[in-house]
């Protein structure tokens, strides 16, 4: 148990980690977008590529938070049967849940990565105002996707070990 949860502290660095890098990509985002508002209305001349590079930051900027947002027990949960269910079917009911959810976003990053490595085959391009790859973003996606499935996979064998998870708590919206 001391060293699973050495492994998921560690584990929760790196994706806290990848929260920041997120986050740096929202500050720069923001920049971006104020930058092309101020040089179009007081030059008359935008920034290009804005619209293209925030398209392609949106995606980076959800898929690298996605398994932050899960260690910190922050995706929506429906507790209408688990809880009224004795705690230890309770907590079969979410271990099941959890390695169902590993299973699922697992098979999404392996069809990410096959989607990724076709558009890198092809040198995919984003064409607009400004022209670069779109390979790396698709990637980025099938990273976050692993991430959060190997997340689920850590907090499924937490629970099953007896441990609880920061969304625990009884707090139900009615």
């Amino acid at each position: 148990m001391q060293t699973l949860e050495t492994l998921r502290r560690r584990y929760g660095a790196f994706l806290s980690l990848c929260g920041t890098a997120a986050g740096v990509l929202i500050f720069a985002v923001m920049l971006l977008v104020v930058a092309n508002v101020v040089m179009r209305y007081a030059f008359n001349q935008p920034v290009a590529g804005t619209l293209e590079l925030t398209e392609s930051a949106l995606p980076l900027i959800i898929f690298l938070s996605l398994a932050m947002t899960q260690m910190h027990g922050g995706h929506i949960k429906v507790v209408l049967l688990t809880q009224r269910l004795p705690q230890g079917l309770a907590r079969g009911a979410k271990v099941l849940a959890m390695l169902a959810g590993c299973v699922l976003f697992a098979w999404a990053a392996y069809a990410g990565w096959l989607m990724a490595a076709k558009s890198f085959a092809i040198g995919e391009l984003e064409r607009g105002s400004i022209r670069f790859p779109i390979w790396p973003i698709k990637f980025a996606i099938c990273f976050g996707l692993a991430l959060l499935a190997i997340q689920y996979l850590l907090d499924a064998i937490w629970v099953a070990l007896g441990g609880t998870l920061k969304d625990d708590s009884d707090e139900v919206m009615e």
